[in-house]
């Protein structure tokens, strides 16, 4: 396994509110938001207590622990200071487990898998254009550029009942996993993500071109990307 990564603030904001890790086969990004550095503060928790829990023999219930675990831990740091009230994250965790790929995410950061040339989003953005586009309301090109395309329904730091989802996958010799944020998504089509994939360079390189073809095409948000060749 050959892994790459690199976080950007793009070419617009003041900060990097994402916060990316990974040990060993577990893998995990989150965009976090919220004013005063708060989201800054929010994914950064995040990504520490997903890195920080323990993976035994049932992965599910295990990135249903880490999931819950950062959840708990964003919102007892809201308790505790006031200035991060409102602050959240979302969070996409990728854990590798012998031919079987387990995701986690809440939000809108996202997963995808490369098999023989073929794309898979395997990931559901968790976001009101997402919903929109479901109900054929609006196509995926508007969504780019609609007033609300931020707007998240699901995200880490919500008080109440947090929905989200566990999923497992077939791994194939030679995959390739790409772990992203919107700052990527958003801006880059889908088209130029799987070229730029497919290209036969390092998983490092693969990281650097994709941040620097979010900044060539105006950087309008922070960027982050985690690129595993299995």
């Amino acid at each position: 396994m050959k892994v790459g990564a690199k976080t950007d603030k793009g070419k617009v904001r003041e900060q990097n509110e994402d916060t990316f890790g990974y040990r060993e086969t577990l893998f995990v990004i989150a965009d976090g938001m919220g004013g005063h550095q708060a989201g800054e503060v929010a994914s950064a928790i995040a990504v520490e207590n997903v890195l920080a829990t323990a993976i035994d023999d049932d992965p599910i219930t295990s990135l249903q622990n880490a999931v819950l675990k950062a959840n708990a831990a964003i919102m007892e740091e809201v308790s505790k200071n006031e200035d991060l009230s409102g602050m959240g994250t979302t969070v996409a965790i990728l854990l590798l487990v012998a031919e079987q790929a387990f995701i986690s995410h809440v939000g809108d950061s996202r997963i995808y898998q490369l098999t023989d040339g073929k794309l898979t989003q395997l990931t559901n953005d968790h976001s009101f254009v997402a919903e929109l586009i479901k109900n054929g309301s609006i196509t995926e090109e508007e969504a780019k550029i609609h007033p609300q395309r931020n707007v998240l329904t699901r995200a880490l730091g919500t008080p109440g009942h947090l929905d989200f989802e566990v999923n497992s996958f077939q791994i194939h010799d030679g995959d390739k996993f790409l772990l992203c944020s919107d700052g990527l998504t958003g801006i880059v089509a889908e088209k130029i993500i799987k070229e730029i994939l497919i290209s036969g360079e390092t998983p490092q390189i693969i990281a650097e071109r994709l941040v620097e073809q979010a900044n060539a095409e105006g950087g309008t948000d922070n960027i982050t990307v985690i690129v595993i060749e299995v």
